[in-house]
């Protein structure tokens, strides 16, 4: 193993720890008036994800791909048609439904898939949130953060299952953006709009600062296919 790759390895490792405790000492989080509870393997909500649900138009169908406590399934789900919502962790997936259940939700179904592994049909909005850290760990509960195979599977897959005007959001920092929209282009999608997540308040930004998430930059990417004009045109 390189000394960058277990580098990163070790220092993940470790936080991943800390974070597990922390959960542990706060359990939930409320956002926008909802109450989710976070189990101490998933990733906690700290980047206002909330904000997914403005790309969400009434009567969609809805896949949350890496669901984690389902908060962005949780948020899109009173406009959304059906809600799927899938995570490789089975400790997100029963996260998820222990949300839904609080929250009254009864159109979001959970799935624990390997990406794509268990999806079926087509939807209208695709939500993503791939872990922003390339590190290779197998433990599914530590891919929340950390993965080498996220978003090439994403972006390999992802056509297959939107519909003709379906659209893809990825969240993820704003300094990638080239790479996105490499992986999007190569794939025959392209990036139609780039927004920043809406500015944290004060107690949500010291809480990112206790779980050490901060700087990221977030930001949101809205992907669509290629339209046939512009495949013509590229060919």
């Amino acid at each position: 193993m390189h000394a960058w790759s277990f580098f990163k390895r070790s220092v993940m490792s470790v936080w991943y720890l800390y974070v597990k405790a922390l959960n542990r000492l706060w359990p939930s989080i409320t956002l926008e008036g909802k109450r989710l509870v976070i189990f101490p393997g998933v990733y906690k909500p700290l980047e206002n994800e909330p904000a997914c649900a403005e790309y969400c138009q009434d009567g969609d169908r809805v896949l949350d791909l890496g669901c984690g406590s389902g908060v962005c399934g949780a948020f899109c789900a009173p406009k959304a048609h059906e809600v799927i919502a899938v995570d490789i962790s089975a400790a997100a997936v029963r996260n998820t439904e222990e949300n839904c259940r609080r929250l009254g939700l009864r159109n979001v179904t959970a799935l624990q898939s390997d990406m794509f592994s268990r999806v079926e049909g087509k939807f209208d909005l695709i939500l993503a949130n791939p872990p922003y850290i390339a590190a290779d760990f197998k433990s599914e509960e530590a891919q929340f953060a950390t993965s080498v195979r996220y978003l090439p599977l994403l972006f390999t897959g992802v056509k297959e299952h939107l519909t003709s005007d379906g659209r893809l959001l990825v969240q993820f920092p704003i300094w990638f953006r080239k790479r996105i929209e490499k992986l999007a282009a190569g794939h025959g999608l392209q990036v139609i709009a780039v927004r920043r997540l809406p500015r944290k308040s004060l107690g949500l930004s010291l809480l990112s600062l206790a779980y050490m998430q901060v700087g990221w930059r977030s930001a949101y990417f809205l992907i669509q296919p290629l339209s046939a004009e512009r495949v013509a045109l590229a060919a």
